[in-house]
């Protein structure tokens, strides 16, 4: 790769994390237009990189792109966001039934300091390290579920999933997130796939009831 196409790359990414991350905040909200000059302007690039973060945040379902219309945040509503959780447990519960069986002790040990890891945080009111931790929490479940497809699947649906829990308060949602753990990793050590899949459940709908009890001023109808 040449160094052209390195800064090409790193000036897009650029683009796409930050976008992506105004838009899982609310800075950016639903239906608001992305104004192409405004955007090359705050970051300094031409048209070409902005154009292909516009479509990676797309791909991801943050941001709609329309011909001779442009690019605008995705809309949010009821009905995509109870199918975004619905699906989105589904493909948990499958990371839980396949990877589970396949744990060592050394892989629950690891996610067992990963939990400690995210209460810490959580207790001491460091949200966002305690969303990071939570974050990488999934990912070491991911990471052993043993399915390269299964795990694509879930990564393609992660960028809705975590804007609809940034929604949510977080002191709320964190506190459904400890439980999840300490469950998780009491099922592990007893190789009890099913209390996993039980305990994934409760939380799952907890979750769900939350977004779906959140005003149309954040969540349409």
């Amino acid at each position: 790769m040449t160094s052209v196409a390195r800064e090409h790359g790193a000036l897009r990414e650029n683009v796409v994390v930050a976008l992506r991350e105004d838009i899982m905040a609310g800075r950016l909200g639903p239906g608001e237009p992305l104004r192409t000059e405004a955007i090359m302007q705050r970051f300094g690039v031409s048209n070409s990189p902005l154009r292909e973060a516009f479509a990676q945040l797309a791909t991801e379902g943050l941001v709609v792109v329309e011909r001779n219309r442009g690019a605008s945040v995705a809309p949010l509503s009821r009905a995509a966001a109870a199918d975004v959780l619905r699906v989105g447990g589904m493909l948990v519960e499958q990371v839980l039934r396949w990877g589970m069986p396949r744990y060592v002790p050394g892989d629950v040990a690891a996610l067992r300091r990963t939990a400690l890891d995210f209460e810490l945080a959580y207790r001491s009111g460091d949200l966002v390290l305690a969303f990071k931790e939570s974050d990488r929490f999934g990912g070491q479940l991911l990471d052993r579920c043993g399915s390269p497809e299964l795990a694509h699947a879930l990564l393609a649906l992660l960028p809705r999933l975590q804007r609809l829990v940034r929604l949510l308060d977080p002191f709320e949602y964190l506190a459904l997130q400890v439980s999840l753990q300490s469950a998780l990793i009491a099922s592990m050590e007893d190789r009890d796939v099913e209390s996993a899949v039980v305990a994934l459940g409760s939380i799952w709908s907890q979750v769900a009831r939350l977004v779906d009890d959140l005003g149309s001023d954040v969540l349409g109808s």
